[in-house]
């Protein structure tokens, strides 16, 4: 169920590659610039149809070349699926699954749940609420199927809820309350799946994960719903209607939804080291694959990009410790293939090394 093939074409720097990973760990490594964290980000694009490095897709086709192509391979069972994405200088997006021409991300996104680890994931800490709603909604998009088509309905009410706030047409008062029945009964569909989700995430696999791990020992998750538990999100909606009106929009209900973290009522942003919070990012990322993996007859693929930084030695092996609970594929980037042997030894599965240079593979 892993991903058993991927090809690149004026992908970045890469003019033309191909990778055949394994179904285990497979190590991409080579020099700043070399292209290995481009092959990550064209896995990452495979299933989002989009960079996590950035949103401008002229800056991601090979210089002076009208379009970028990848194509990779999924295997489910006995099935290799042939899948694709390309993007054109224009902007145009083309998809394909088994051959069929698709019109939708979320069918790619679908077959391959796909969840990354940068240098720059502290963000699930120190950003705003929307980075960690990113995550739950992740989970939640691949485990209940319900859940996409309910957050595509709410959002629809949510864009019309809003333009009668900034435009405030006559008779607009009425007009929100008619579109807060059915935004009432959205929201409350989708914190029912969201509060169902953490429960069994906690339960099943981060309360079991953090146990192993003395540091996040005695961990508080909290979860926010948007609006006040001890009201009801029409009482919420109403009181705040004046409030909103004024800044042209809504400030309660699931779009604002948020869950932190605390050990002693002391929020991990303000007491975890970087190392701490690296391992505890790590769990999260490892139990959200796990449970997706539980849930449903999906494998999930796990990419880590400049796996060594940040972390020393005992960090790396814990973090080994916890990636050994993980069945997902692993793509890991990192300047030496030397520096993630503490973090590999303990995970004990099969192994691929790419040497990566100048855009080009390396055959040992």
């Amino acid at each position: 169920m892993s991903l058993s093939h991927l090809s690149l074409k004026c992908f970045r720097n890469i003019e033309a590659l191909t990778l055949e990973p394994v179904n285990g760990v497979n190590i991409i490594y080579g020099e700043n610039g070399s292209g290995k964290t481009s092959l990550l980000e064209a896995i990452y694009y495979l299933s989002h149809g989009k960079s996590f490095r950035t949103p401008k897709h002229k800056s991601i086709i090979a210089h002076q070349q009208e379009q970028f192509v990848i194509h990779g391979r999924k295997k489910i069972h006995d099935l290799s699926i042939p899948i694709g994405i390309s993007k054109t200088q224009t902007g145009e997006t083309n998809l394909k699954i088994q051959g069929k021409a698709s019109r939708k991300i979320s069918e790619l996104a679908q077959l391959m749940p796909v969840q990354i680890i940068t240098p720059e994931s502290y963000s699930l800490f120190f950003g705003g609420p929307k980075e960690r709603r990113k995550f739950l909604d992740l989970g939640l998009f691949h485990v209940e199927h319900e859940f996409f088509f309910l957050w595509q309905s709410f959002n629809k009410v949510l864009k019309q809820r809003n333009a009668l706030l900034k435009t405030k047409p006559k008779n607009y008062f009425d007009q929100i309350k008619f579109w807060d029945k059915e935004f009432v009964r959205l929201a409350e569909e989708i914190n029912k799946l969201r509060l169902a989700y953490i429960s069994r995430f906690k339960q099943q696999f981060f309360d079991k994960m953090c146990a192993e791990l003395t540091l996040v020992r005695d961990l508080e998750m909290t979860f926010n719903a948007g609006w006040k538990e001890t009201e009801s999100l029409a009482d919420a909606l109403e009181q705040n209607f004046e409030r909103d009106a004024r800044q042209g929009f809504t400030s309660k209900g699931p779009h604002k939804a948020d869950f932190s973290f605390s050990v002693a009522g002391n929020s991990v942003e303000n007491t975890f080291s970087r190392g701490q919070l690296k391992l505890l990012l790590y769990a999260l990322k490892v139990t959200q694959n796990s449970l997706i993996e539980s849930e449903t007859d999906k494998q999930s693929i796990l990419l880590i990009d400049d796996l060594p930084s940040e972390l020393g030695e005992d960090t790396k092996e814990k973090v080994g410790q916890l990636l050994a609970h993980c069945s997902s594929q692993i793509f890991i980037s990192s300047i030496l293939s030397e520096s993630i042997s503490a973090v590999v030894e303990p995970m004990q599965r099969e192994l691929q090394m790419f040497h990566v240079k100048h855009g080009n593979l390396i055959t040992r």
